[in-house]
């Protein structure tokens, strides 16, 4: 059982944490942090979580069909997996496996809505993967995979078509095509807004189009979302054929001022709607692709760094190293110095400060180049 903190008194552990005193204090600590309970390392094992595996089999029996729908379903599992943390340049690396191959990297199923006949199976399946097994699985057969959560980013669809703007109107296609995409298994969760009364008291097209802050970061806000997608549809007819120009911005932390423009054609024959979803579709995989690009694990490039954290009680600083053991590139973070108001770190970590800096953020960690050492700080306590 987790320590309750909250009626221990050890907050005064600080002041005894002197050079003579030090190694005592950290060993303690040690002790809390590893029973002291945090959501990140949920976060990490979602990951390697893939929901709603949906298995039908049919075979001679009910026992017999279960079995080959649990079999397939973690293979099914398997390959949702892999297209989620492997670049798609990559992909075709990624082997094939066998039962036992297979089992060895499952840590744990939970089946839910069972049916059966006598001959058939049907059941919705989540299974979890070993973070470990994986991560070592790939590194042996040589295929660069990230596994960074993203934080939530909500969109913002805005059509443009016969010097209109539309962005909750029933008439915006853009806003439908978003809508009409099937679930992404990817590692960035977009959400697509309702268009409910509270999202067009939030913003109008007109202030979406104009990059207005205050607006976006309030419906951002209210949908629990961190940064923003700002795609713009623009429809124009060109010798009887129509041309969709896609102008999509990433707006908010992490967004790093990426505006990307694409051209799609609706020619005779082939309906509006079906286009847009394409290109709607086409452009949430480039973000996906994106995203693992920027933060592929690099296990041969290993760095360190020393960085600085004000503290202000003693649970700061466990949930703090919590949150910087289950970031993806970090390797070690080790607790150096303890003073009365700040502590020392040494990060261990893969690949460059950037790539650290954007993972670190996912955690709500912040991570600054000080003039003596880098500076840590977690903007949600």
């Amino acid at each position: 059982m987790p320590l309750p903190l909250t009626s221990v008194k050890i907050l005064d552990l600080v002041r005894f944490a002197t050079s003579a005193f030090l190694p005592v204090v950290l060993a303690f600590l040690a002790i809390i942090i590893a029973l002291y309970p945090l959501s990140a390392a949920a976060q990490l094992s979602a990951a390697y979580t893939v929901a709603d595996v949906q298995v039908d089999e049919t075979a001679e029996s009910a026992a017999a069909a279960r079995d080959i729908a649990l079999q397939k379903g973690q293979a099914l599992a398997y390959q949702r997996l892999m297209e989620r943390i492997v670049p798609i340049a990559d992909q075709g690396k990624v082997p094939k496996l066998q039962k036992a191959q297979l089992l060895q990297l499952v840590s744990g199923l939970e089946v839910s809505e069972e049916k059966t006949s006598s001959v058939r199976y049907l059941a919705q399946m989540t299974v979890r993967f070993s973070a470990s097994a994986i991560r070592r699985f790939l590194r042996d057969v040589g295929v660069r995979f990230a596994e960074t959560l993203s934080k939530p980013l909500i969109v913002l669809p805005v059509y443009r078509a016969e010097a209109t703007l539309q962005l909750w109107d029933t008439g915006n296609l853009w806003l439908k095509a978003w809508r009409d995409l099937p679930r992404s298994d990817g590692l960035i969760n977009l959400i697509v807004p309702k268009g409910e009364t509270a999202d067009i008291a939030d913003i109008s097209s007109e202030q979406a189009i104009a990059g207005n802050n205050e607006q976006i970061r309030s419906i951002a806000r209210r949908y629990g979302a961190e940064g923003t997608l700002l795609t713009i549809a623009s429809v124009s007819q060109v010798q009887g054929e129509k041309i969709i120009e896609v102008s999509t911005s990433r707006l908010g932390p992490g967004g790093d001022d990426r505006t990307s423009i694409q051209s799609f054609a609706s020619n005779e024959g082939i309906a509006l709607q079906d286009v847009l979803v394409s290109a709607a579709n086409n452009l949430r995989r480039e973000i996906e692709e994106t995203w693992k690009q920027d933060n592929l694990l690099h296990f041969d490039d290993h760095r360190e760094l020393l960085a600085e954290v004000k503290l202000r009680d003693l649970p700061d600083l466990i949930s703090l190293q919590k949150k910087l053991e289950v970031v993806s590139l970090v390797q070690k973070a080790e607790l150096v110095r303890l003073s009365l108001n700040s502590a020392l770190f040494r990060l261990r970590y893969f690949g460059n400060p950037t790539q650290l800096k954007l993972a670190l953020a996912q955690r709500d960690i912040a991570l600054t180049q000080g003039s003596v050492y880098w500076k840590l700080w977690s903007s949600r306590r």
